[in-house]
């Protein structure tokens, strides 16, 4: 079935028929309607993509995210799907495979599908992305990571030196004072950087020297904490740690399995204090203590955001990063020492 057979059923133009798709309020009610009933008549299914072609626009929004396996991602995507279906829309994803080219390769293969607008997530957007921001010309918002490009963005995450500054606070209260630190990494990372930041700044403000042999990095996995865990215990002799703070659940998750290979017991011989909050850190023995980054509420004000600059037809003056509420949850993974 094709416009024109819709047309030719309902006794209208086909042109009447594409207004219907793309501006249903530029056509009268009575039309509609007797178009509407032509298309379920027909079974006729509009091409989202030729749709989009002649409206500029389509029903799919275009999200690009660092990887598809990590943990984060489910948490993050049940927001922004929610939040898509109430506007009618679908969500078309891109896999980066936490590759900064492939993320590049993203926002053109998103463009190409004639999505309305992009939610990107993770990774540092940098002045290399302003030429294929430049050539969109459609909504880019982020989530979870910030801009240093010269294009205008929007950004909505949670403050992470605040996050791990609470988290060596509420350690200190608990009587810790030889803090560790499993830190993402620092190139090109931004969400590392202000976590290790805010671990510095946690440090400082309760007297404790800042000593670098107590920090050890990851990309954020399991394998990752598992083996920075492990050059932590290397030096535990001269360390003489009590507790370890640590910039992903995942990475805490790897933290503990390393500390119970090697006969340690959390709390009781290492506290451990994850980031995220994901399922799985309510799952496992201990239950870990963690802070929880509202991963729904993200996705949804993303989305939001988009609709609303869609609804408008222009976008925004006003850009910049919109910090969401960080919770530090306490569950079993620490041990009060006072």
């Amino acid at each position: 079935m094709t416009i024109r057979d819709v047309a030719k059923s309902a006794g209208v133009s086909p042109a009447t028929v594409s207004r219907v798709l793309n501006k249903p309020d530029l056509v009268e009610p009575e039309t509609r309607e007797r178009v509407r009933f032509a298309m379920e008549k027909l079974n006729f299914q509009p091409n989202a993509i030729a749709r989009g072609l002649s409206a500029q626009r389509s029903d799919t929004l275009g999200l690009i995210v660092p990887g598809i396996t990590d943990l984060f991602f489910n948490e993050l995507y049940r927001g922004i799907d929610r939040a898509s279906q109430s506007y009618g829309m679908k969500v078309l994803l891109f896999n980066a495979e936490h590759a900064r080219d492939r993320a590049l390769d993203g926002f053109s293969f998103l463009g190409q599908h004639q999505v309305s607008g992009i939610i990107f997530t993770s990774k540092l957007v940098t002045e290399e992305f302003d030429p294929v921001l430049q050539r969109l010309r459609i909504p880019v918002v982020l989530v979870l990571t910030q801009s240093t490009a010269k294009t205008p963005l929007q950004a909505f995450r949670v403050d992470d030196i605040k996050a791990v500054f609470d988290v060596v606070s509420y350690l200190v209260s608990r009587g810790h004072h030889r803090i560790g630190m499993i830190a993402g990494k620092q190139d090109h990372e931004i969400t590392g950087q202000l976590r290790l930041r805010g671990y510095e700044m946690g440090l400082q403000h309760f007297g404790i020297p800042y000593d670098p042999r107590r920090v050890e990095y990851g990309d954020y996995r399991f394998d990752e904490g598992y083996s920075a865990m492990q050059r932590l215990l290397d030096r535990q002799r001269d360390l003489q740690l009590t507790a370890v703070c640590t910039a992903a659940d995942e990475m805490a998750l790897g933290a503990i399995r390393c500390l119970y290979d090697n006969g340690l017991r959390v709390p009781e011989d290492m506290s451990v204090v994850g980031f995220d909050d994901l399922q799985i850190s309510r799952m496992i023995l201990p239950r870990m203590t963690t802070v929880a980054q509202p991963f729904a509420d993200i996705g949804a004000h993303a989305v939001r955001w988009l609709m609303g600059v869609l609804g408008q037809d222009q976008t925004p003056s006003e850009t910049g990063i919109y910090f969401l509420p960080h919770r530090l949850v306490e569950r079993e993974s620490v041990l009060t020492l006072v």
